[in-house]
C-alpha cells in the first residue's frame, strides 16, 4: 500500500510500512479498557468467593442427594425424574468431591423431611450445618454453580463486545458493554439464585447462551445439540425451539429436523427415565406438582395459586406465528434477519417473566436477556427496571414465604440466619397478599417496560418488517 508523502518515523526506515495499531481482540486483552473490565471480572470473583461458603438451601441437598443415588447406588429418585441432565452433572461432581466430604451414605441419609418440608426442612438443616465441616462442604457443592455462572457471563461479555475481528470498539459499545459486564457481575437475581438460594439454574441459562452464540456464528447443529442440553437441565429453554428454528432456517423440512435434533436429548431423557425409572419424568408428572402450570404453560397466576390465565403461551404462539408469517411472506417481504436471533429469543424470556409467576431463584433465567438488551441496544433505563422487577419478586416472596425460603440460605451464618429473617411470613391473611400483589404487579410493569421497547425497536429496526408482498 502506498504511503504518499507521510514523513518517515524516526528510527524506521522509510522504506519500511508504519507500524500497525494494536489489534483489539478479546476485551480482556483490549489495551485500553482491558484493565476496567479485569477488575471487575476480579471484584465479581472476590465476592463470589466470600458468599460460596454461606448459602445453603435443603432444594441444593434434596438435589444433591438425588444425585447421590446415581453416583454412588446407580439408581434414580423414582418420584422426581426431572432435570435429570443437572442431576447427571451433580452426579459426576459428586464422585470428584465426595472424598473431600466424608462417606457418601453417611452424609446422604434419606431425606425423611420431604414427607413435610416446611416442618421438619428447618431440622435437616440445622443437622447438616452441625457438621464441623460444613462450610467447606457448602463451598464445595456449590462451586459447579458459580462456574457455570460466570462462564455464562462470560458468554454475554463475548456477544456483547463482538467478535475478535481485530477491529477498534467505539466509544458506545465500550460503554454497552462496560454495563453489561456490571451488571452481570453484581447482578441480584444470579446471586441469589446461585450463590444464596444455590439452585443450578445457571446450567441451562450457559447452555442456552452458548446455544445463541455458536448460532449466531452459523454453527447451527451445534445450536441444537447445546439448545437440547439445556432443556435436561431445565425444561424451560424447550420454549426457545421454534423460535431459533424459525429464525435458523428457512424451509419447513429444516426447520423441524433442527427442532427434532434440539429435542433428541430430551426425548433420549425420557427414555432412560422410563427404563431405569419405570416413568416418563416430566411429561409423567406435569399434573402433580403444585405449581404445575409452572412447568407446562407458566401461567400468570394472581394468587399464587390456583388455575392462571395463560397468557405466557398465548404471546408464544404469536411470537411463533408471526416468525412463521415471515418465513412465508404472508406479511413482510422476507425472513427474520438471523443477527435478530437474540432479540426474539430475549423477548420470549421477557414474556415469560412478565406472564408468569414463580420462585425467585427462577429470574436467574431472564438476567441474560437483560444483559443483551444493555449491551446491543441503546434503551435507556433497562437496568432500573430490571432492578425494580427482581425487588417486586424479592418482596412477593417473602411476604408470601417469609424467613423460611431465606434462612436455610444463609445457612453458613449459624444463628445469625436466624436473628436476620426469622422463619415464617412477617404478614398474613388479606394485607399480606394484597402487598405481595404489588410486588408481582411491580415486576410484570418493569418487565413490560423492557419487552415493548425491545419489540418495537426489533420491528423498527428490520427494514424487511413492514413491506409488503
Amino acid at each position: 500500500m502506498s504511503q504518499g508523502n507521510a514523513p518517515p518515523v524516526p528510527g524506521q526506515d522509510v522504506d519500511d510500512p508504519p507500524a500497525a495499531p494494536a489489534p483489539r481482540t478479546w476485551v480482556f486483552r483490549d489495551p485500553l479498557v482491558g484493565r476496567s473490565f479485569r477488575a471487575w471480572l476480579y471484584g465479581g470473583i472476590a465476592l463470589r468467593l466470600l458468599l460460596l461458603p454461606i448459602g445453603i438451601t435443603t432444594d441444593t441437598l434434596a438435589t444433591y442427594w438425588r444425585a447421590h443415588l446415581i453416583a454412588f447406588h446407580g439408581d434414580v429418585y423414582r418420584e422426581y425424574l426431572v432435570n435429570m441432565g443437572s442431576h447427571v452433572v451433580h452426579a459426576g461432581w459428586l464422585r470428584v468431591v465426595q472424598p473431600l466430604l466424608g462417606p457418601a451414605d453417611a452424609m446422604w441419609t434419606h431425606p425423611w423431611w420431604w414427607a413435610d418440608p416446611f416442618g421438619l426442612g428447618a431440622e435437616h438443616m440445622e443437622r447438616f450445618l452441625a457438621r464441623p465441616d460444613a462450610l467447606r462442604a457448602i463451598a464445595l457443592l456449590k462451586l459447579p454453580y458459580v462456574l457455570a455462572e460466570l462462564g455464562a457471563g462470560l458468554i454475554v461479555l463475548r456477544l456483547a463486545w463482538g467478535p475478535a475481528d481485530g477491529l477498534p470498539r467505539d466509544p458506545t459499545t465500550i460503554a454497552r458493554t462496560r454495563r453489561t459486564w456490571i451488571l452481570w457481575m453484581l447482578s441480584p437475581a444470579a446471586l441469589y439464585a446461585t450463590l444464596l438460594f444455590a439452585r443450578y439454574e445457571a446450567f441451562p441459562v450457559l447452555a442456552v447462551l452458548a446455544a445463541l452464540l455458536v448460532a449466531e456464528r452459523g454453527r447451527t447443529v451445534w445450536a441444537a445439540v447445546l439448545l437440547g442440553l439445556a432443556i435436561t437441565f431445565r425444561t424451560y429453554p424447550i420454549v426457545l425451539v421454534p423460535v431459533f428454528a424459525l429464525v435458523l432456517y428457512r424451509d419447513l423440512l429444516r426447520q423441524a429436523a433442527w427442532a427434532a435434533l434440539a429435542l433428541a436429548p430430551f426425548a433420549l431423557t425420557m427414555l432412560a427415565n422410563r427404563v431405569v425409572g419405570g416413568t416418563f419424568g416430566e411429561l409423567a408428572s406435569v399434573g402433580d406438582y403444585s405449581f404445575g402450570d409452572n412447568w407446562f404453560a407458566f401461567a400468570f397466576q394472581p394468587s399464587r395459586g390456583g388455575p392462571g390465565w395463560y397468557l405466557f403461551p398465548a404471546v408464544l404462539l404469536a411470537i411463533g406465528g408471526y416468525l412463521l408469517g415471515r418465513d412465508r411472506e404472508w406479511w413482510g417481504s422476507g425472513p427474520v434477519p438471523r443477527e435478530h436471533l437474540w432479540r426474539w429469543v430475549a423477548l420470549a424470556h421477557l414474556a415469560m417473566f412478565a406472564f408468569s409467576q414463580f420462585s425467585a431463584h427462577y429470574l436467574m433465567w431472564v438476567v441474560p436477556a437483560v444483559a443483551l438488551v444493555v449491551g446491543r441496544t441503546s434503551m435507556r433505563g433497562t437496568i432500573p427496571l430490571h432492578l425494580a422487577s427482581v425487588l417486586g419478586v424479592f418482596v412477593a416472596a417473602f411476604v408470601l414465604w417469609g424467613g423460611i425460603l431465606f434462612t436455610g440460605t444463609l445457612g453458613g451464618l449459624g444463628d445469625t440466619a436466624r436473628t436476620l429473617l426469622p422463619p415464617g411470613a412477617p404478614l398474613s391473611g388479606e394485607g399480606g397478599q394484597q402487598l405481595a400483589n404489588l410486588g408481582w404487579t411491580l415486576h410484570v410493569v418493569a418487565t413490560l417496560g423492557i419487552a415493548v421497547p425491545l419489540l418495537v425497536g426489533t420491528i423498527r429496526g428490520d427494514r424487511f418488517a413492514r413491506a409488503v408482498r
